[in-house]
């Protein structure tokens, strides 16, 4: 039986593994669990948690290795495909993006509120062009 209260999400570094691991440790603050990890800042695998000896809540995959699975081909092109997006819950989505902000992150427009939606939030990108969304509810 599949168990997703041990799901892990995984950031498959196609482009730069190491901007890729500057931004999610030094933009937004995630430290490695070294002991989860193999190899360095520079890969291919590593594991991140809030903080330190906390649980891991991402990882970052050098995406080239995942040729030693046969049949896998690895994606072309630039454009991101937005089929994926990262939701990080934020008891302030203000406090967070002038944090963000102020560490070089580029944000996707400004913190907004949608009625619809029922919410505050707003939408940045890692370096490897997936979405990631700050929100909280309203």
């Amino acid at each position: 039986m599949m168990d997703f209260s041990k799901t892990t999400v995984r950031i498959m570094a196609q482009k730069d593994y190491a901007a890729c691991f500057e931004f999610y440790t030094e933009k937004l603050g995630l430290v490695p669990i070294w002991e989860y990890s193999v190899g360095d800042k520079n890969g291919p695998y590593t594991t991140l948690a809030e903080k330190e000896g906390g649980e891991p809540c991402l990882a970052i995959f050098n995406g080239k290795m995942m040729s030693a699975y046969r049949g896998y081909a690895l994606p072309s092109g630039t454009t991101p495909t937005d089929t994926i997006e990262f939701c990080i819950p934020s008891d302030n989505v203000d406090e967070d993006y002038k944090r963000l902000k102020e560490a070089g992150v580029e944000f996707i427009g400004e913190p907004q509120t949608i009625e619809d939606w029922a919410m505050r939030c707003v939408y940045f990108r890692d370096p490897e062009g997936n979405l990631l969304e700050l929100s909280s509810d309203i």
